[in-house]
């Protein structure tokens, strides 16, 4: 369904995820925002050193090419102003906000390091990009998502309740989910929906560089493509009873199943909530 009157706002989408996200609604013909800090690509390293591809520019211009409108917006996530800025200009060109992703996180090469006092401080930085940046952006964008008369706000999160690897980024993790729940009764009267929405294992940029081409082991671990999120996203906005979900934890794999979306020929990811645990009882939406 083409859509030129969407607007959606992305943050974190110069790659991975976020970008496969920009991408799926730039499909539909959506001005979409593509918020991030990457503004040049390969700035940004791997593990091993190795420059990681993306920009907020390429992803935009790709997002143009899709049949959408790109709009690349450089904005450090960490600061404050800069997120009123964003919310400003797009105030200013469009008037409104249809969908707001938040997605953008501080991740880290030593996420993982057991007992978690070995690892760096800094760790804990995705506390400040990946939760509390999501709800200053939420924040500034109400009031473009009561003008839009309908609106979808959607947190990427992951699954937070089952195994632990770092506690800053499931306790993040964790406060994005409540944050849509508590999001949902207040946005409610304004028929804009919240929820929170696990992805699988994706194959983004920065974990094609691991597996790169061995299909084997992609097929396996039931990777999904990086617009699947996208795709979810956008059969959850068409759905007429979009607002029975606010307040949920949704599981992304389970709800492109509920709406038929297909990864790709011959493949649909498949829930991981019996591997990782379910969402929260008072968030779960089967």
């Amino acid at each position: 369904m083409m859509d030129q009157h969407l607007v959606a706002v992305i943050t974190g989408a110069s790659r991975g995820i976020g970008k496969g996200i920009a991408l799926a609604l730039g499909r539909r013909g959506a001005t979409v925002y593509v918020v991030g800090r990457t503004t040049v690509s390969g700035t940004q390293v791997s593990a091993g050193g190795i420059p990681v591809p993306g920009s907020i520019h390429e992803a935009a211009d790709e997002v143009t090419a899709a049949g959408g409108r790109g709009i690349a917006v450089a904005s450090d996530l960490a600061d404050d102003d800069a997120i009123r800025a964003l919310f400003e200009q797009v105030g200013r060109e469009s008037g409104h906000v249809d969908i707001l992703v938040n997605n953008a996180a501080s991740l880290h090469d030593q996420m993982g390091t057991r007992p978690f006092w070995e690892a760096p401080l800094k760790l804990a930085d995705i506390i400040d990009v990946g939760l509390r940046c999501h709800h200053v952006a939420t924040w500034h964008a109400a009031r473009l998502l009561i003008a839009a008369r309908r609106g979808l706000i959607v947190n990427i999160s992951f699954y937070g309740n089952g195994r632990v690897h770092d506690p800053a980024y499931y306790a993040a993790k964790a406060g994005l989910d409540k944050l849509a729940s508590v999001y949902a009764e207040d946005f409610t009267p304004y028929n804009v929906a919240a929820v929170s929405l696990w992805p699988g294992y994706v194959k983004t940029e920065r974990a094609e560089m691991i597996v790169g081409d061995a299909t084997e082991l992609i097929e396996g671990m039931g990777m999904e493509s990086p617009d699947y999120c996208g795709r979810v996203i956008s059969a959850l906005w068409d759905d007429p009873e979009m607002m029975a979900l606010t307040g949920g934890t949704l599981i992304a794999a389970e709800l492109g199943e509920r709406y038929g979306v297909v990864d790709r020929p011959g493949f649909s990811p498949k829930s991981l909530r019996a591997f990782y645990g379910a969402p929260h009882p008072q968030f779960d939406r089967v």
